[in-house]
């Protein structure tokens, strides 16, 4: 179950207007699976952002409801840091550390100009069992952590025209916007998932947990800028949604 890739696929959600300037942003993310039409809790995030006009650097923690926690148990911790200029992000360092089931996964990735430089995931994962990734489609490549970054900001990614590369450490896939749609205070902007690399060879259709398909991001018109208010992810078989507060 893929819980926690789902989860690190969605989070991390800040008004734009906080880029205006240096800011040290707390935010509390509670997610949602819907099961039968009803939402219910399956854990939360805590996430600290800080950013300023050269560098930005985001730290989050990742905690499994209770209910979660009967059927599969995943805490996390997780940060990246890197470089701004001219509106563009550069990830220099990513790295993320879960425990599933009393065991601990790490993973580390390095960038030199948005491109993979160094990656390790502990313990390996078996490369036979999933589809390749070569080293040119590591070129021009994001963490998602900061894709979510862009993804928050509205003016940031040019109001849903900016698309992203991504690599986690183990998949390479692409985010890319398809749709926009006005509906009242809101833009709703749809992103598409295209799987490049690292996926499993053979994929379970019928997984609620499976990474998502597709991502609908929420900005709300207030005072005249659009603010990101929530994300929804969809699969087949599944719909999460992310409520966010401010501590």
């Amino acid at each position: 179950m893929k819980l926690y890739y789902y989860i690190i696929l969605v989070f991390i959600i800040f008004p734009s207007y906080l880029f205006a300037e240096s800011k040290n942003i707390n935010t509390n993310y509670e997610l949602k699976l819907k099961v039968l039409g009803i939402p219910v809790k399956i854990g939360e995030i805590n996430s600290y952002l800080t950013f300023n006009v050269n560098n930005y650097s985001l730290n989050f923690e990742l905690y499994s409801d209770k209910l979660v926690k009967i059927i599969t148990s995943i805490d996390g911790v997780g940060k990246v840091s890197g470089m701004m200029n001219s509106s563009i992000l550069y990830p220099k360092d990513y790295q993320y550390t879960y425990v599933k089931k009393k065991k601990t996964k790490k993973t580390k990735i390095l960038f030199n100009n948005s491109t993979v430089i160094f990656s390790e995931t502990n313990p390996n994962f078996d490369k036979n069992k999933l589809s390749p990734i070569s080293d040119e489609m590591l070129i021009g490549t994001i963490d998602p952590i900061t894709a979510i970054i862009y993804m928050s900001d509205y003016n940031l990614n040019n109001k849903c025209t900016v698309n992203y590369k991504i690599f986690d450490g183990k998949r390479r896939y692409d985010l890319s916007y398809f749709d926009i749609v006005h509906e009242g205070d809101y833009i709703i902007c749809k992103l598409i998932q295209k799987k490049i690399g690292g996926f499993k060879l053979k994929d379970k259709e019928s997984d609620i947990f499976k990474p998502a398909q597709k991502i609908e991001t929420y900005y709300k018109n207030v005072n005249n800028e659009y603010i990101l208010e929530k994300i929804i992810t969809k699969n087949k078989y599944s719909e999460i949604l992310i409520n966010v507060n401010y501590f």
